[in-house]
């Protein structure tokens, strides 16, 4: 008999122009074998690296869109871009439904989508910051850049280039305010990037090749990886060392071509070679 395919309920924002968010999440789940079940938190006509792009807000439709959902099952709860402070509270509720009434909790894994380069995002504001701790406290994963690790843990920002005794104080501070394991992306060393895990009894290091282009959309490339290979059943290790991989060889790639490189990296040729791993 065919096993069901499992289902992950992707909470992100869909760019119709560029590599981002749910048009991401959607191509590397399925490609896993996964069904990405979309929930659009806001439309954006381009992703937030080109000027002049349209966005729609989409705040009062996620209440209902849950509501509509309340006789289904996940596999997975995956969490990115939320574009108010009342989807928060909504997507909070959300989480906890699902992993008090199902039989089989849900993984649930949140990207803390808040910013970049010691600034937070045009659409952040200080009390969404705050109020996603309540997200962060009910993760089984968050995948926070330096960035918005130390905003969430009221830590001075002192640029990416940290060492292994700062990442281990700064997931310990992550973990603190309740997610089970943290993932520190984007930490510099030199030509290379390191992805910090910090869970139960485990800190490991995975270091791989970086670019001097920074791309926009690999934190979601990164996150759906992640998502994939822990509902597929992986270990957490495995899925980072799988999505630092495949960013690594893909942006070298996009360097090479001849495409407009604010698109986002060019991954499409290289997903078979992900599905493949599972």
């Amino acid at each position: 008999m065919i096993q069901s395919v499992p289902k992950v309920a992707c909470i992100n924002d869909l760019s119709g122009y560029g590599r981002c968010s749910l048009s991401t999440a959607i191509s590397i789940l399925s490609v896993c074998g996964i069904q990405p079940c979309a929930v659009p938190t806001a439309v954006l006509s381009k992703h937030t690296g080109f000027e002049g792009f349209h966005f729609t807000d989409l705040s009062g439709s996620l209440e209902p869109f849950f509501k509509s959902w309340d006789d289904l099952c996940f596999d997975g709860i995956y969490t990115g871009f939320l574009g108010s402070l009342s989807q928060i509270s909504v997507v909070e509720s959300f989480i906890k439904e699902h992993k008090s009434c199902q039989q089989k909790a849900p993984i649930v894994v949140v990207d803390t989508v808040m910013g970049d380069n010691g600034r937070l995002y045009s659409t952040y504001t200080m009390e969404m910051c705050k109020a996603l701790k309540s997200l962060v406290a009910i993760a089984d994963v968050i995948t926070p850049n330096v960035t918005e690790a130390c905003f969430l843990t009221d830590t001075e920002y002192c640029g990416d280039k940290l060492s292994d005794n700062d990442c281990r104080i700064l997931c310990e501070k992550l973990r603190e305010l309740g997610a089970k394991s943290a993932v520190i992306t984007g930490i510099r060393r030199n030509s290379s990037v390191l992805n910090y895990i910090c869970s139960d009894n485990v800190n490991d290091i995975y270091e791989v090749h970086r670019t001097n282009h920074i791309f926009s959309g690999t934190g979601d490339i990164f996150s759906s990886i992640v998502t994939a290979f822990l509902v597929a059943g992986k270990s957490l290790q495995c899925a980072v060392e799988a999505a630092g991989s495949f960013i690594s060889e893909t942006t070298q790639y996009t360097l090479s071509s001849a495409d407009n490189n604010s698109d986002g990296v060019i991954f499409e040729p290289f997903l078979k070679n992900l599905g493949g791993l599972l």
